[in-house]
């Protein structure tokens, strides 16, 4: 069971025993998944916490250099740690719906803080 920091508002880790996602958990484009760290693993070192008990969700590759090039680490930490946070942001919204359109296929590169068509 992982570490909880009961100064935080950061979700919980997951559970070992959970099933792989098969799609992106942002824009739900079935294609290969990375690993993102809600809460990433600089800021939780900060806290005194292991990268294994941070909570994570599963990317696609897009969705993942998006946040990591449009969001600071802080800002990932203190402001968009969850899911519902993410989803909420403006620039992620147009981002998402961008995304989704595109074939699992075709290799996006997302280079953060940039207009997207409606």
């Amino acid at each position: 069971m992982a570490r909880k920091n009961a100064y935080s508002t950061w979700p919980d880790a997951p559970e070992e025993n959970e099933a792989p996602a098969k799609a992106c958990a942002l824009c739900g484009r079935e294609a290969e998944l990375v690993q993102h760290h809600l809460v990433p693993i600089l800021a939780g070192k900060r806290k005194g916490l292991k990268p294994q008990d941070l909570p994570t969700v599963e990317l696609c590759a897009a969705c993942q250099q998006y946040l990591h090039s449009t969001f600071s680490i802080n800002e990932l930490a203190t402001q968009y740690h969850t899911l519902e946070a993410l989803r909420a942001d403006e620039q992620v919204a147009r981002f998402v719906k961008w995304v989704s359109k595109q074939p699992a296929s075709k290799a996006v590169k997302a280079k953060g803080r940039e207009e997207f068509p409606r």
